[in-house]
């Protein structure tokens, strides 16, 4: 009599069991079919992904690629293997020079840990152009900080050129932001893996992977950034003034901070006898005007004060009155969500596999023009 009550216990147990993990399967199912928020590339915050260990201190430009660090970086709607070379570029080491040499270099936007190596535009653009292009990104680079990785590298990889992929989005504020960066820099014991907020094993488990529990955290963030009190809400608010027409005065300020940047870039690179071309990539939410209304919401400014082309047609000025070759992206890539394509991922404001091809057919187009020119 006991053993079936034993029996009889552990099958309701199993039972019950069984029956979560069903229902749990069936939610993330209905989770993955229902439509995302549309600024769920803000809410989600990919970065967090990020393996441990990609990046190591350095007391003069903040962080830098960890050379011969290699591992998977995953999230939702991508896993990518991640390889660092001795140089700290992304991919494998560019070996012995036998063509035109050039480095690209910007924040996330160039390193794309989000794609495979050959779906980068850097890949591609070498193939377009019959170069070899190697990836100097990083993340959360701004101008500065290209600028000193494009002078550390410049002998060793005997460079002929540089691309700086300017980002809009918040490439401006990094660059106002230069003198704590540097003083935050200055403290540090370079060499050391960057330092990361600890995160519990089963959260980062979840995150990568289950669309359920990441529209669960994105509620939560929600709430966060809609709070006036709260550190990420002033920062969003921060970067997202200078694409609404209330923002000219914070906009005229920050290209007045990036004026100098940009100057000493194009001085750097004249004084070695390369060449500097830049392109300035948009947000998402400049392309894909569904996610506007919804990322100005999350954070309380008005969507009708939008002007999402003030800031690329800011810097594209900025770079035209000193004289310095630009690329516009922003017509390919709103050329080719028009058409259907999906150039940004769903869940990161970075470009996916079909994006990085449209961005890489724009700057051949535009480089192979300003070569003849």
């Amino acid at each position: 009599m006991v053993l079936k009550m034993n029996i009889s216990w552990r099958s309701k147990v199993l039972l019950s069991l069984g029956g979560v993990l069903v229902g749990l399967g069936l939610a993330e199912l209905g989770a993955r079919l229902i439509t995302p928020h549309a600024a769920a590339d803000l809410l989600y915050n990919a970065p967090d992904n990020a393996p441990d260990g990609l990046y190591s201190t350095d007391n003069m430009v903040f962080s830098v690629p960890t050379p011969g660090f290699e591992a998977v970086q995953q999230s939702i709607g991508y896993a990518v293997r991640l390889r660092i070379d001795e140089n700290g570029l992304r991919g494998e080491a560019p070996g012995e020079k036998r063509m035109p040499r050039w480095l690209a270099l910007g924040d996330s936007f160039t390193m794309a840990a989000q794609v495979n190596e050959a779906d980068t535009f850097v890949q591609r653009l070498g193939l377009g152009m019959g170069w070899q292009v190697l990836n100097g990104g990083v993340d959360g680079y701004g101008t500065w900080q290209a600028l000193k990785r494009y002078q550390a590298l410049d002998e060793t990889l005997q460079l002929d050129g540089v691309l700086l992929v300017f980002f809009a989005g918040n490439d401006l504020s990094d660059n106002e932001r230069w003198p704590q960066i540097q003083a935050d820099a200055a403290r540090m014991t370079p060499g050391r893996p960057l330092a990361r907020p600890p995160v519990h094993p089963v959260h980062a488990w979840l995150y990568k992977r289950s669309v359920l529990y990441a529209r669960y955290q994105m509620f939560r963030r929600a709430q966060e950034l809609g709070n006036p009190k709260a550190r990420e809400h002033h920062r969003w608010v921060s970067e997202l003034r200078p694409f609404t027409s209330e923002g000219d005065g914070v906009l005229s300020m920050l290209l007045g901070k990036t004026r100098p940047a940009l100057q000493a870039l194009q001085r750097s690179v004249a004084e070695r006898g390369d060449t500097l071309v830049v392109a300035v990539a948009p947000p998402a939410f400049q392309i894909e005007r569904e996610r506007l209304s919804a990322t100005f919401d999350v954070v309380g400014i008005d969507p009708a004060t939008a002007r999402p082309n003030r800031v690329t047609d800011g810097v594209r000025g900025l770079l035209d009155q000193l004289r310095i070759p630009s690329c516009d992206l922003v017509g390919p890539l709103r050329a080719a969500h028009e058409q259907g394509e999906s150039v940004y991922f769903t869940y990161d404001g970075h470009w996916s596999p079909a994006g990085h091809e449209v961005v890489a057919r724009a700057l051949t187009r535009c480089m192979q023009q300003l070569s003849s020119g």
